[in-house]
């Protein structure tokens, strides 16, 4: 890509994802918050830091090195912290493991099998083993995460009685994994078309920004 493009396009990405990050610092690490908004916070801020590390990585080297590095973290960080807070602080509110939740567990199964099909292309790529296999890790981390998102969704709201106001956030959540993804997909296979690039980085930019918000106004309704 043009030099100039890869900076200006790092750099408002990283803004987007400061915004986001800095909207939930204020308004989710108060005294008496719950534990699952900070964790979105630290998802964001995880995000926020590897596009961070591009920007100087850019300045400084000229590219983002194709191997194993710090901003890698900031991805899997993100997914991690997603995972967690599904999996530790929601899920067992919304899922009871009955047999009428068993359909949309086996639906959402396809996550992951999308995320490891996908790793499993980016392995296949013509990219060096050092790009391939931290793409292919990260998507691992994605299926992860993307599990619980997709699970959420597509749980009717009869099944999951206040917490049904979470589905934009978890819509949101699945869109992120969409965008780094295809990321992830074009960075392997070496596309250089800015036009192309543009796809993802423009879904990424409204999404980071807007993950915080929309968790927050959800638990507004189910307090309403």
């Amino acid at each position: 890509m043009n030099h100039t493009f890869d900076l200006i396009s790092s750099s408002l990405l990283c803004f987007a994802a400061l915004l986001g990050f800095v909207y939930g610092m204020i308004r989710f690490f108060r005294p008496r918050q719950a534990l699952y908004k900070k964790m979105v916070t630290c998802a964001i801020g995880c995000l926020f830091i590897e596009r961070l590390y591009g920007i100087v990585q850019i300045l400084v080297a000229g590219d983002v090195p194709h191997l194993f590095q710090i901003g890698t973290f900031g991805n899997i960080g993100c997914y991690m912290f997603l995972f967690s807070a599904n999996y530790g602080a929601i899920d067992s509110l919304i899922d009871d493991r009955s047999a009428a939740l068993k359909k949309y567990r086996y639906a959402a199964l396809a996550a992951p099998a999308v995320a490891v099909g996908i790793g499993i292309v980016l392995l296949l790529s013509p990219s060096g083993p050092g790009r391939t296999i931290t793409c292919a890790i990260e998507e691992l981390f994605t299926g992860a995460s993307a599990y619980y998102s997709l699970k959420h969704l597509l749980i009717p709201k009869k099944h999951m009685d206040f917490l049904s106001s979470l589905k934009p956030f978890h819509a949101l959540c699945l869109l992120l994994a969409v965008g780094l993804t295809t990321e992830n997909v074009i960075w392997c296979y070496q596309i250089t078309v800015e036009a192309v690039w543009a796809v993802p980085y423009t879904l990424l930019f409204f999404t980071m920004p807007a993950i915080a918000p929309v968790l927050e106004r959800g638990i507004r309704k189910w307090r309403a």
